[in-house]
C-alpha cells in the first residue's frame, strides 16, 4: 500500500474538503483527488462516498483507515524524535490556539520573556473564534474557557485555572449607574453572558444599545464608556482603562483547560510550554 497516498487520505480527513486538503499539502485539488482515487484502486476499497447533500465524506472503511494511519504517523514521529534527540530538546514549533482575548491579553504580553528564556522554541499563537480540532491535528495545544467537549484516547486535558470575575467600568467613570454591556445574542450561552443578562433584568438597570460578540469586544466596549460588565479579574486588572466597581465578586467562575496531544506531552518543548501557560494563569491579579 502506498504510504504517500495514505497521507493524502489523512489530510482530507483533517481538512474536510479536497480544496482545503490541497492547500495544506501545497498541491492542487486535482492532485488530491487523483491520489485518493489511486488509493481506492490499489486496495479495491471505497474510502470515500458522497453524502445526500453532495459532500465528499469518509466511509466506515475510510474512518478505520484514518485511525490506523494516525497510529502509524504517531509511531514514525516518535521514532524520529528519539533518533534525533528532539524528545529531550527544547526546540521546535509549538502551535497554541485560544480565543482572541487570551492570546492578545495574556500570552503575547508574556511571549518576549518566554522567547528570551527558550530561544529554541517557536510559538505559533492562533486567535480562534472557533474550537479547533486536536484529533485532526489543527493545533498542538488549545486553551479553552470551559470544560472541553472533545477528547479521545490521544487528547490530554487538564484544568489549569479558574477565572474569577468582577464588575468593571471605564476608569474615568466609576459609577454603578452605568448601563450593562451585554453580549451578542449568538453568544448568550456563555456563563458571563447569562450572568450579565440575568443581573441586568433583576436590578432593572439600563442596558447598553451595543452588544459585542466576544469577551474582547465587551472589554473594549466598557473601556470606551459604553457601560459596565462582569469581566475576568486576571485580564481586567491589567487594563488601566478599566476600574473595578465593587469589592464583592459575582458568583461567576470559568474553568480554564489546557488540551494537548497525549503522544506529544512528554516532549521537552511541550513540557516547557505547558509549564509557561500554567504559570500565566496561576498569577493572582493585584486588586
Amino acid at each position: 500500500m502506498n504510504w504517500e497516498n495514505l497521507k493524502f487520505l489523512l489530510a482530507f480527513y483533517r481538512a474536510g474538503t479536497l480544496v482545503e486538503a490541497a492547500q495544506r499539502l501545497g498541491v492542487d485539488a486535482t492532485t488530491v483527488s487523483r491520489r485518493l482515487a489511486a488509493l481506492q484502486d490499489e486496495t479495491g476499497v471505497a474510502f470515500l462516498e458522497r453524502s445526500s447533500g453532495g459532500a465528499l465524506t469518509l466511509t466506515r472503511a475510510g474512518q478505520k483507515a484514518v485511525q490506523h494511519v494516525e497510529m502509524a504517523e504517531t509511531a514514525l514521529v516518535k521514532l524520529d524524535e528519539d533518533l534525533t534527540g528532539a524528545r529531550f530538546a527544547e526546540e521546535g514549533i509549538v502551535r497554541i490556539s485560544s480565543v482572541p482575548v487570551v492570546v492578545n491579553s495574556l500570552l503575547i504580553p508574556r511571549a518576549s520573556e518566554f522567547a528570551s528564556k527558550h530561544p529554541g522554541i517557536e510559538l505559533h499563537l492562533a486567535s480562534e473564534g472557533r474550537n479547533v480540532s486536536l484529533p485532526k491535528r489543527e493545533t498542538d495545544m488549545a486553551i479553552r474557557l470551559g470544560r472541553p467537549g472533545e477528547g479521545g484516547h490521544n487528547v490530554k486535558a487538564k484544568r489549569i485555572a479558574v477565572l474569577n470575575h468582577a464588575i468593571y467600568s471605564p476608569s474615568y467613570n466609576r459609577s454603578m449607574d452605568l448601563p450593562w454591556v451585554q453580549y451578542h445574542e449568538d453568544m448568550s450561552f456563555l456563563p458571563q453572558a447569562r450572568w450579565v443578562a440575568e443581573n441586568g433584568s433583576s436590578t432593572k438597570s439600563e442596558l447598553s444599545n451595543v452588544r459585542p460578540y466576544d469577551l474582547e469586544g465587551v472589554i473594549e466596549a466598557v473601556a470606551a464608556g459604553l457601560g459596565k460588565s462582569a469581566l475576568p479579574t486576571l485580564i481586567a486588572e491589567k487594563d488601566e482603562r478599566l476600574s473595578r466597581l465593587a469589592k464583592t465578586e459575582p458568583e461567576l467562575l470559568r474553568e480554564v483547560w489546557l488540551l494537548q496531544h497525549a503522544d506529544q506531552a512528554s516532549l521537552a518543548r511541550m513540557k516547557t510550554v505547558s509549564h509557561w501557560l500554567e504559570e500565566i494563569f496561576s498569577v493572582k491579579p493585584h486588586i
